[in-house]
């Protein structure tokens, strides 16, 4: 197994800041992946280290450089667009280095901008990623290191014959989607007719709150002709992208269609969620991702009724100081904390909302109480006989057989200003381009599920084909329906 990465930031000389805090930020990453066991070594470096002879740099981008990060604050300078087309040229050639661009947003929208915009289309494996400060950038870039680490580690437990070809998403995916195959074949799933599995994957929320805001869907976990499996909203938006991509849904007579995947997710994506595989030419003349805005859930906190605090007793809400301030308290106590995924949109939103206040929810910095919840099914690891816990979930999101038992009762998650801290929960899947890039064109199999969330829908889909208004990436369909 490869154990290292080499990291190659190219940007302005001028931003020595940034590239001092993202030198700290991958000496930390090291610090925490040694602690938790994974082999992996980030290796970072910029021009600092190779001095000013173009010549190496050039050699070790295309040669020694895993992944490079372009950081633009205004234009890009003619050696950083060098580097931009160099490893660009490289990619296409050898599938390294992965290039991330990241651009300061608020930048006005000058012709020099435009084409530079044009230029990261054109040539970039992704668009580009905006940011608001040196701190969102650190965030930003720790986000998608850590999804580098974790596709490494995950490709070396993947046999070859269990790999998908020319897909760019985490390789555990070929084992799902093999193990899938034999599933369908047994129970004659798979067929040579318009029909698809729909293959649902996201967080608990979401399933939740789609069966429980559409009760005509009923229980995700036993849909008709479909597989629900609970994975965080990091891991499954690629999988979509890949679906645009590869267009594996194409009608015709001798191809198969096992699988037609549906994200359920409890956060609201943007462009750059889904442009990993290609440009965004390339993106929008394949087809869209369509997006439906199911509803809102809001955060909040379960609490063992047999465990007593001074700070949340009696309590039905509490606000983010005092969460984080009651976090404080039980990690020194024998209290088991649950969160949800790393990755999904339940954690993901506890941590903006406790990062002010400096807790970060892992076992590092909490200690060995930290544990995972993962569903609404009985594999939860909570138990009524528990020692004392909580469980930082959603309205939507709790370990049910614990709640249904009564032993738990929830508090509501406020932010400063004493609002509910709300996340909105979406439904994503792939629209093909049909008819000259007109319309898109979904399977029967999502077509029947849209008619179950909202009637109204037969009046939009004509033939398994909804009007194509725009090229965008993310196509909303609540912009379709009457009365928005």
């Amino acid at each position: 197994m490869k154990n290292d990465l080499t990291i190659f930031v190219s940007g302005a000389k001028r931003l020595k800041e940034h590239r001092l805090t993202l030198k700290a930020l991958v000496n930390n990453l090291n610090g925490e992946n040694r602690l938790k066991g994974c082999p992996v070594t980030l290796n970072m470096f910029s021009y600092v280290n190779l001095g000013d002879n173009q010549a190496e740099y050039d050699e070790f981008i295309m040669n020694k450089t895993d992944i490079i990060l372009f950081i633009i604050e205004g234009r890009m300078g003619e050696k950083t667009k060098e580097e931009f087309l160099l490893a660009s040229e490289q990619f296409k050639k050898t599938g390294t280095p992965k290039m991330y661009v990241f651009m300061k947003d608020g930048q006005e929208r000058t012709p020099e901008f435009l084409e530079l915009e044009r230029l990261i289309s054109d040539h970039c494996d992704s668009y580009y990623i905006e940011y608001s400060n040196l701190e969102d950038l650190e965030y930003k870039v720790k986000e998608r290191l850590i999804q580098e680490v974790d596709a490494l580690m995950e490709s070396a437990k993947t046999s070859p014959k269990k790999t998908i070809k020319n897909l760019k998403i985490w390789s555990w995916l070929a084992t799902l989607a093999f193990a899938g195959l034999l599933i369908a074949s047994v129970w004659g799933w798979i067929s040579r007719s318009d029909d698809v599995t729909l293959l649902f994957i996201g967080g608990g929320s979401a399933v939740r709150c789609l069966e429980e805001e559409y009760k005509d869907v009923g229980n995700v976990y036993d849909y008709d002709n479909s597989i629900c499996i609970a994975v965080p909203t990091s891991t499954s938006w690629p999988i979509i992208s890949s679906e645009v991509m590869q267009h594996h849904a194409i009608k015709g007579e001798n191809v198969s269609k096992p699988f037609y995947p549906v994200c359920l997710s409890a956060m609201q994506a943007d462009e750059s969620s889904f442009l990993k595989m290609s440009s965004r030419t390339q993106f929008v003349g394949k087809g869209s991702v369509l997006s439906f805005h199911l509803g809102d859930d809001y955060l909040c906190m379960y609490v063992k009724k047999s465990y007593q605090n001074e700070l949340i007793d009696g309590k039905d809400a509490i606000n983010t100081r005092e969460l984080a301030d009651f976090l404080r308290v039980i990690s020194q106590q024998n209290v088991k904390i649950f969160t949800t995924e790393e990755g999904s949109g339940t954690l993901t939103y506890y941590q903006n909302s406790l990062k002010p206040y400096g807790i970060p929810l892992t076992k590092e910095a909490l200690g060995e109480h930290v544990d995972k919840f993962t569903d609404l099914t009985p594999k939860s690891k909570i138990r009524g006989d528990e020692m004392p816990y909580i469980m930082l979930g959603s309205r939507y999101y709790v370990a049910k057989e614990v709640y249904d038992e009564g032993d738990c009762r929830p508090i509501k998650v406020l932010d400063e200003d004493g609002n509910p801290i709300q996340k909105s929960i979406f439904l994503y899947f792939a629209g093909y381009n049909e008819d000259g890039g007109t319309s898109y064109w979904i399977p029967d199999a999502m077509v029947k599920l849209l008619l179950k969330i909202d009637p109204e829908f037969g009046d939009i889909i004509k033939k398994n084909r909804i009007p194509r208004e725009n090229e965008r990436i993310i196509v909303s369909l609540n912009n379709y329906l009457p009365g928005n």
